[in-house]
């Protein structure tokens, strides 16, 4: 049996925190900081998971065994796929296992346990913003297309002032940044800015398959879920390391937790927002480096995360 513990979180806002040793997967852990609310152990019963999951909305779902030691659970209703992710999370403590929501059939690897101890060692060592970048930052910009990035927010036109601002040309990263702070010193700016960016708040922009499953991994770190499910901005050099690394550090800073892969898109819920400033442009282009395909401009991405409970990525071919 494996022993790991979980950690009572209870910090409001996105911040950074102390370093929290933890452990291998599959080794037993003692608590050396924070407040351990339970010590258990990865249930390898689906039985036992089964009674776990009494009293909650996934009461009397079966459960069966699943690729590479992971339990699937059953007959979950694509309408309710929060509330069924947010039932077997509940249980974490007692079944030793993460839930993750996918489509039906999309778990295709097997990982054997020493491809995961490399994994959880590199998301503790690796940057995964040198893994991880938004590609077009350093594309020039010249007076020419400057339109093309900046335009009018309500009724104040920001591409003239840019234009008068800016030394150009300049970088697509230099305006997005000149962008996001001439929004933030106005609050003006920042109210017209909050009604673009309210589409992006919640789960608004949440997809969700025809056919879904809830995938139980065998492991209490979601940081680890992409050794068992895909996603295709992972599919690169030190992907995985790179995407592993990024979902803890948005764990320990924002109590973001995993929600669901549908192998171009990945869904997060989030109990600490950042607050308006250097934090949440530094979320917003993390967000947009794995969710390259997210189309909204990093200052709407920004204002959105400081209001927002839940998150979206998305990466396509």
């Amino acid at each position: 049996m494996h022993l790991i513990k979980a950690v009572n979180r209870h910090q409001r806002r996105c911040v950074a925190v102390p370093v929290v040793p933890m452990v291998k997967w599959g080794t037993d852990v003692a608590a050396r900081h924070g407040t351990v609310v339970g010590v258990v152990r990865v249930m390898d019963d689906p039985g036992e998971v089964a009674v776990a999951l009494r009293g909650t909305a996934l009461n009397g779902h079966p459960v069966e065994p699943g690729l590479g030691d992971t339990m699937l659970v059953e007959g979950v209703v694509p309408a309710r796929v929060l509330e069924s992710w947010r039932a077997a999370r509940s249980v974490v403590a007692l079944t030793g296992r993460w839930p993750v929501l996918t489509g039906v059939g999309e778990l295709y690897h097997e990982p054997e346990p020493h491809e995961i101890a490399p994994l959880e060692r590199a998301a503790r060592a690796v940057d995964p913003w040198s893994i991880y970048r938004d590609w077009g930052d350093d594309d020039p910009v010249g007076p020419n297309d400057l339109y093309l990035h900046v335009g009018s927010l309500g009724y104040v036109n920001l591409a003239a002032r840019a234009e008068r601002e800016l030394p150009l040309p300049t970088t697509r990263l230099a305006v997005e940044r000149w962008l996001w702070e001439t929004i933030i010193a106005d609050p003006d700016l920042i109210e017209l800015g909050h009604g673009v960016a309210a589409h992006y708040v919640g789960t608004r922009t949440w997809y969700t398959p025809r056919d879904v499953q809830l995938v139980l991994l065998p492991t209490p770190d979601q940081w680890l879920a992409p050794v068992w499910v895909s996603y295709f901005a992972a599919a690169r050099p030190d992907g995985p390391a790179g995407l592993a690394a990024a979902i803890r550090q948005w764990e320990r800073h924002c109590g973001a937790e995993l929600v669901s892969c549908w192998t171009t898109m990945l869904q997060f819920v989030v109990a600490r927002p950042p607050t308006l400033g250097p934090d949440a442009w530094r979320l917003a282009k993390q967000l947009k480096a794995v969710g390259g395909s997210l189309q909204m401009p990093p200052w709407a991405l920004a204002l959105a995360a400081t209001r927002s409970d839940a998150w979206f990525l998305h990466d396509r071919p």
